[in-house]
């Protein structure tokens, strides 16, 4: 006779069985019994306080743990408050699985007063939507939607279960947790033709993106990197290579000196308006491009490529860097550092006047002196966003993540929440301590979710908040008083985050110069619980970004110039 268990506690296993042993979930009766089940497994569940938070904490930790992220909310009220988050984790390319529990069908009035197609809802940016028929699919269709969310492009993907399935007996068999079919690596002549196009470039540059996190890529960029090809990493490609000059740098901060390669090798790198679309002035007029991706879609995006590679990012990185060394290929990456220079005297210079306010550039310097090398950043804002890329650098995989190319403003905080959590079970598995998490915002941002200020409290999570506290929606207030002579719709006053902060039970501190914010923060990095640096800025600190091409380092203006 088969064995049977309860519908959750096939979802619990089925969980379990993707390597996932954290859950996110939003307080809901309707899924109550798959809480229970989960947790009776050994996994642990954190709680979130919107649905956003929760589906977004979820998508923070695929990106740190390379699993999938599974999030728990419902579906009448909660499904739409949600979808900030699933859009999201679509564009940032992250395998999360929503479990959305609902009434049962014989709850359902006739004369509803509004009926909502959940599916129709989210049809334009999410792979996978369905409502499980009844309990005897619910294996099947949990593999589907696992199935969904990892294969190609990986995404967010959405169950929808009747609640009284959570308790109904089903046999207790799951499909066999999903398995990526590997991509084969590049031809034999399409090795060549890349070594050949390397070998008679001068200024080769390589440009990561969040594609390469998931192609095993470590190990050959770092032998690129290691023959003087610079590496300019953007949102989850940063930290592959370690961010140290002359090889490492994040996209953004060198993206000036783009224009002056005369060879571009996209790693995983969609040619979105984040880079210029790969044109100039972006990049140089004449430039080369080959693109390695396991996504054809994102190769000639906005632009033809010279080499398309499809494949392996990984193996097809790899042989290309075995011909290369074959060679005794070499190139002297002294001449980003050239092209830097003047950008670097001009954030540096920001910082070097001790009676000035605090600009937020220290943030990012601060941070960078004092977290260790394997240290996990998120970003998030707009002008914060902005100025931590001045100084604040990332050296392990995995390690970085901000709300881009969505942008949605706070979304930064969950997927700090994730990451910090994600960090945590893989520090377990480990047997350490949990790398402490970052997580640099702006007083705007901040206020979208203030309340996974509880989350990361009640789950005990080594995160600290920094708030950029310029009291304005700054980006806004320099740019309308540049453009028009005047502001409106900008002030936010001066409020206290720390204390908020407390009230909640964490930690909370105020910190209003260079010495009170490194204190701050080297306090926050010895303590074990979660924290908050409320940081009093400049509040016109953020204008020399809207004037000061050295210092813009988010580039929007000379798009439109071109195009």
């Amino acid at each position: 006779m088969t064995n049977e268990i309860s519908g959750a506690a096939l979802l619990a296993q089925g969980i379990f069985d993707s390597g996932a042993r954290t859950l996110f979930a939003l307080a809901g009766a309707t899924h109550a019994p798959l809480l229970m089940a989960f947790e009776d497994l050994g996994g642990r569940i954190i709680g979130g306080r919107h649905e956003s938070g929760t589906v977004g904490a979820a998508d923070g930790y695929a990106r740190r743990t390379g699993r999938i992220g599974f999030a728990c909310i419902i579906t009448e009220q909660g499904l739409q408050n949600a979808l900030t988050a699933i859009m999201t984790a679509a564009q940032s390319e992250s395998p999360i699985v929503v479990l959305a529990t609902r009434f049962p069908d014989s709850w359902i009035e006739p004369a509803v007063a509004y009926a909502v197609d959940r599916h129709e809802l989210t049809a334009p940016f999410i792979k996978f939507s369905r409502t499980v028929p009844s309990a005897d699919r619910l294996g099947e269709y949990f593999a589907a939607a696992c199935k969904a969310a990892c294969e190609g492009v990986p995404g967010p993907a959405l169950l929808v279960l009747p609640m009284d399935m959570m308790t109904q007996m089903v046999a207790a068999d799951l499909p066999g947790a999903y398995a990526p079919v590997a991509l084969p690596p590049a031809r034999d002549a399409q090795v060549a033709a890349a070594a050949a196009l390397i070998a008679q470039a001068q200024r080769p540059i390589i440009v990561t993106d969040v594609g390469a996190a998931r192609g095993d890529c470590q190990d050959a960029l770092n032998r690129l990197a290691a023959l003087g090809i610079p590496v300019l990493g953007n949102s989850l490609g940063r930290g592959i290579v370690p961010e140290h000059a002359p090889t490492g740098y994040p996209w953004p901060y060198a993206q000036r000196a783009a224009p002056l390669a005369d060879l571009v090798i996209a790693i995983g790198a969609k040619m979105t308006m984040w880079f210029g679309y790969g044109k100039a002035p972006r990049f140089g007029e004449g430039a080369r491009f080959i693109h390695v991706d396991d996504n054809a879609a994102a190769i000639g995006r906005n632009l033809p490529v010279d080499l398309p590679i499809i494949g392996h990012m990984g193996d097809s990185l790899a042989m290309i860097a075995d011909n290369l060394e074959a060679q005794g290929f070499a190139r002297d990456p002294q001449w980003i550092v050239d092209a830097l220079a003047e950008r670097k005297g001009r954030v540096d210079g920001l910082r070097n006047d001790p009676d000035a306010p605090l600009h937020q550039l220290e943030i990012g310097a601060a941070l960078n002196d004092l977290l260790p090398e394997d240290r996990i950043l998120i970003g998030d804002g707009a002008d914060i966003l902005n100025f931590t890329f001045g100084h604040m650098r990332v050296n392990r995989a995995r390690s970085y993540a901000d709300h881009l190319p969505l942008g949605a403003m706070g979304s930064g905080f969950p997927i700090a929440v994730g990451m910090a959590a994600g960090e945590a079970e893989l520090a377990a598995a480990r047997g350490t301590e949990p790398v402490p998490a970052v997580l640099v915002t702006g007083d705007g941002s901040v206020g979208f979710f203030l309340a996974e200020l509880d989350t990361m409290r009640r789950a005990g999570l080594r995160l600290t908040v920094l708030v950029s506290n310029d009291g304005k929606w700054g980006t806004e207030y320099h740019g309308q008083d540049i453009t028009y002579g005047r502001t409106v719709n900008t002030d936010l006053g001066v409020s206290d985050y720390a204390a908020i902060a407390r009230a909640f039970g964490c930690s909370g501190t105020v910190a209003d110069s260079r010495e009170s914010l490194r204190a701050a923060i080297a306090a926050a990095q010895a303590a074990d619980g979660p924290a908050l640096i409320d940081v009093r800025i400049d509040p016109m600190g953020g204008q020399v970004r809207k004037r000061d091409p050295l210092v813009g380092m988010i580039l929007f203006e000379d798009i439109a110039k071109k195009h």
